[in-house]
């Protein structure tokens, strides 16, 4: 399978060097867009491609010092960026100094994270977790014990179990408990594991990820009769269960990460169990459509689920995770068929939302695709998925 994915990356390499992003976000611009350039230009050896990455990165915060409206979040806006500038720097992309540039940024996105918390929206994507997860990669214990205390205050607690009460569906206006990745729980479990490997004995952090955890245990449904584990939402939250999809944002590995994740942190070894019982029921699930699979893209497409395969089978070198892996990395090869897409690659919308549409971004288009396409033949750690929580 090498030629065709070093021809694939090539293609998609060659479309970014030549397409511009407005937005300056991580998952959703041209942060997103530079992460994959600097990682083509050291896996090609481009002195070229690292200086138009360079470039861009310089792009963006002048962007960000010009805009009169500063986006925080971590999807679109400044966390992702410093969370971007953070990785570049530990990884030797570039020989910066990160305090110089981001030590102003500190205080205004922790005023915007607390402001967040205050109303209620954690989301890792929008909101106040992208903001911690930012943190965590700058090192800072005191903005962390502060944003762990907000975010316990607006904790509800049933019996032993932490849950957050977020907007689930905009349209209707329907609110509840979410447990999936991308808005829900499961993230906000891998966070903190995240914390307290950083400041293992605070104890608010571990009464927290313990209250999660157990509330998302709670969850469990039937397997034999849904083809899963668990629902995208809590039980209480949706009417009627239906089968989650195959996808890094909501369903099974989502949240089987989290459960995995936080037993080795708190040496819980009936979660790490539960975990690896969910993650390999789920790496022998195949098939695009009975799966909820429409496209490529990392958030609910082939190349996120084979970047976690992918990513497990280099932590426990189990041989179903490398072929749940390959099997899905091929799925992404084989999906490229759109005349008139990037590198034949297109991103699928609900009708209201447009349909299939082209799409340069990290999260859901080609970089983030070329990304985990070069995770599997770069001779290197791919240590940008740390910003999907995967690492």
């Amino acid at each position: 399978m090498d030629q065709p994915l070093l021809t694939k990356i090539d293609e998609i390499a060659d479309l970014l060097q030549n397409r511009s992003n407005e937005g300056i976000g991580l998952y959703s611009g041209k942060a997103g867009i530079s992460l994959f350039l600097f990682y083509y230009a050291r896996f090609k050896n481009a002195k070229a491609v690292h200086q138009q990455a360079t470039d861009e990165l310089d792009g963006i915060f002048s962007q960000v010092e010009e805009s009169p409206q500063r986006l925080f979040s971590f999807c679109s806006g400044i966390a992702g960026v410093g969370w971007l500038l953070n990785h570049l720097c530990k990884y030797g992309f570039l020989q910066e100094d990160p305090n110089e540039l981001l030590s102003d940024v500190d205080e205004y996105l922790f005023k915007a994270a607390i402001n967040d918390l205050d109303r209620k929206n954690f989301d890792f994507l929008h909101g106040a977790m992208g903001v911690v997860l930012y943190f965590v990669k700058r090192n800072r214990s005191d903005y962390l014990l502060h944003l762990v205390h907000a975010l316990a205050n607006i904790a509800v607690w049933d019996g032993e179990g932490a849950k957050w009460k977020s907007v689930l569906k905009h349209k209707g206006g329907l609110n509840g408990y979410n447990i999936a990745m991308s808005h829900g729980s499961s993230s906000i479990v891998l966070i903190l594991c995240k914390i307290l490997q950083f400041l293992p004995k605070d104890e608010a952090t571990t009464k927290l990820l313990y209250g999660a955890v157990t509330y998302i245990l709670q969850q469990e449904i039937s397997v034999s009769q849904y083809g899963c584990y668990f629902p995208s939402f809590s039980i209480e939250s949706q009417p009627d269960i239906l089968k989650t999809r195959l996808a890094w944002c909501y369903g099974d590995l989502g949240v089987a990460l989290a459960l995995w994740k936080s037993g080795i942190v708190l040496q819980q070894q009936a979660w790490i169990d539960k975990g690896m019982e969910v993650l390999l029921y789920n790496s022998r699930r195949r098939g695009l459509p009975e799966n909820g699979v429409q496209d490529a893209g990392i958030c609910h497409g082939t190349s996120g689920i084979a970047q976690i395969f992918n990513r497990l089978y280099r932590h426990t070198k189990r041989i179903e995770f490398k072929d749940a892996s390959g099997y899905w990395c091929g799925k992404t090869l084989s999906i490229a068929t759109f005349e008139d897409g990037l590198a034949g690659y297109k991103t699928w919308y609900t009708p209201e939302h447009g349909g299939w549409q082209t799409n340069t971004n990290f999260l859901e288009g080609i970089a983030g695709i070329g990304l985990c396409l070069m995770s599997f033949v770069a001779p290197e750690d791919p240590a940008w998925d740390e910003c999907l929580l995967l690492s």
